[in-house]
């Protein structure tokens, strides 16, 4: 079982329809920059053009995953112009691909878990995260998921800050090396969860110290490496990775918020944000 957040920040889908057999795609970030384009053939979704064939091939297999899974989608003979729009750096990930995967499958008439599980090898928590509106308790079994939302209204949440460390981990990549990944078992799981239900009933800013501790220090033993490489160790509280174990966002929390505020900024961290304001 693991714990999430939904943030304010997420990304618009608009479609508009006019005549031809094409599926134009233009992505644009906060600033209303465009930063990645490409044209797909209606026919055959093949790519036509695309300025980065990697993100291209992203946008393809969701086309087609939607096209099987809704006959009826992209059924008629029309250009399709779908232009997204992003409310955050693209840089830094914070759920890019599962609020688009969100997006297309409301477009195509489908459950967005559908078309994740039908694209995507991880567990759904993040797209889970893009259509929830609180705090919630994520779990994927082999045969079910559920997430339970929670109001996690503790004192000690408001000295939770996130920060962007300056490179944006590939989730996908992550995933397949987790799967690959055999040091863990049933006691890590029981544990991950033990430590996701305590956060989340927790009232006590010590206690919840302990328990991300607690929690960074079991999976530096699953991955076999410390945590940001050490960089933060001699932070008075603590600081460890969120999504993707690497380059992307980490979460800091200590007894005193403007230490925390300061100790960050002397990192060179430019992108420091209180969490509470930030949570959907």
């Amino acid at each position: 079982m693991g714990l999430a957040v939904p943030l304010k920040w997420g990304q618009s889908l608009r479609i508009t329809e006019n005549q031809g057999a094409e599926v134009h795609w233009i992505s644009k970030d906060d600033k209303g920059k465009k930063w990645f384009e490409c044209k797909l053939n209606l026919i055959d979704f093949s790519i036509e053009k695309a300025t980065d064939p990697e993100k291209a091939r992203f946008i393809q297999s969701l086309i087609k995953s939607a096209a099987q899974l809704n006959s009826d989608f992209l059924s008629k003979w029309k250009k399709y112009k779908v232009t997204c729009e992003l409310e955050f750096d693209p840089e830094w990930g914070l759920g890019s691909s599962s609020t688009l995967i969100a997006n297309m499958a409301e477009w195509a008439e489908l459950s967005p878990f559908e078309l994740y599980f039908d694209t995507q090898q991880g567990s759904g928590y993040d797209v889970a995260a893009a259509i929830a509106d609180a705090p919630f308790l994520y779990q994927k079994n082999e045969s079910e998921l559920s997430f339970e939302t929670f109001d996690w209204d503790a004192k000690w949440v408001e000295g939770i800050f996130v920060f962007y460390q300056g490179q944006k981990q590939s989730s996908a990549e992550e995933v397949s090396s987790w799967k690959n990944n055999k040091n863990w078992g049933k006691a890590d799981i029981s544990l991950a969860s033990t430590i996701s239900e305590s956060l989340a009933d927790c009232t006590d800013l010590e206690q919840a110290i302990q328990l991300f501790r607690e929690h960074q220090k079991m999976m530096e033993k699953i991955l076999d490496r410390k945590a940001s490489e050490g960089r933060y160790a001699d932070f008075e509280g603590v600081i460890k990775p969120l999504g993707a174990w690497g380059g992307d966002f980490g979460l800091a929390l200590s007894e005193d918020p403007e230490y925390t505020i300061k100790y960050l900024h002397d990192q060179g961290l430019e992108h420091v944000f209180r969490l509470t304001d930030i949570l959907l």
